[in-house]
């Protein structure tokens, strides 16, 4: 569980949480990505797609922006839950409702701006990811 100051709001503690919750997410992610015949580095490949196209589908490099476009956007993505959600009502429910909030929003975002992404990732393994995001970060948040 991750403190802060009682009854304060903490962007950084907030953005922290939402770091922390993208570990179990990717660590999902790439379990599933295994047992649906992908590759164990592919989520993170086709995360780099995001920024580099069809280059992040092979070499190491990728590998290494991916992670870190999966841990910023879980940072950001942490804060705002924190910011919207008020302590008191953070809970496993409004987790799991985030998590999947947050994967219709990219699902929609990502076939605007990453084809890559949306023709290879599987639809029901992305939203498995996220409903483990969002738990991660429920839970990260309890008092």
């Amino acid at each position: 569980m991750i403190q802060a100051n009682e009854g304060k709001r903490s962007l950084a503690r907030y953005a922290l949480a939402g770091l922390w919750a993208s570990v179990p997410m990717g660590a999902a992610a790439m379990m599933l990505a295994l047992a649906v015949g992908m590759g164990f580095f592919d989520p993170l490949r086709l995360i780099a797609s995001v920024p580099l196209g069809t280059a992040a589908l092979s070499g190491t490099g990728p590998v290494g922006v991916g992670l870190a476009v999966h841990m910023m956007t879980g940072a950001v993505l942490g804060a705002v839950y924190g910011l919207a959600v008020e302590p008191r009502l953070n809970s496993y429910y409004v987790g799991l409702v985030y998590g999947v909030l947050v994967w219709i929003a990219a699902t929609l975002v990502l076939a605007l701006f990453a084809p890559i992404f949306t023709e290879r990732m599987p639809h029901g393994l992305f939203a498995m990811a996220h409903v483990v995001y969002g738990l991660a970060l429920a839970a990260l948040l309890r008092r």
